[in-house]
């Protein structure tokens, strides 16, 4: 069984990490989630430092069987399927 654990912006995720007793890993999702987070940051006003680190947190801790690896790209697998870059980019 491994633990992990997504990083928000607001809403958009950003980055996974999975740990157990052992080890721990990570990993930032593809680009276009940067791209979006970057571009819903200034559609909302969230420009200044502070504005824009308010908005990260992390999501509850979760736990899957498997490895930290496995775990971790597993969960990245289905945040990226579930948040397609045209979903994700789409400016309405």
């Amino acid at each position: 069984m491994a633990k992990y654990q997504v990083m928000f912006w607001k809403h958009i995720p950003s980055q996974v990490k999975a740990w157990d007793g052992d080890s721990e890993t990570k990993r930032m999702l593809p680009d276009y989630f940067q791209a979006a987070i970057d571009a819903y940051a200034m559609k909302d006003g969230s420009t200044d430092m502070d504005a824009y680190l308010e908005g990260w947190k992390w999501g509850p801790v979760e736990e899957r069987s498997g490895s930290p690896a496995d775990v971790l790209n597993r969960v990245v697998d289905e945040l990226t399927a579930a948040n397609p870059r045209a979903r994700l980019l789409d400016p309405s």
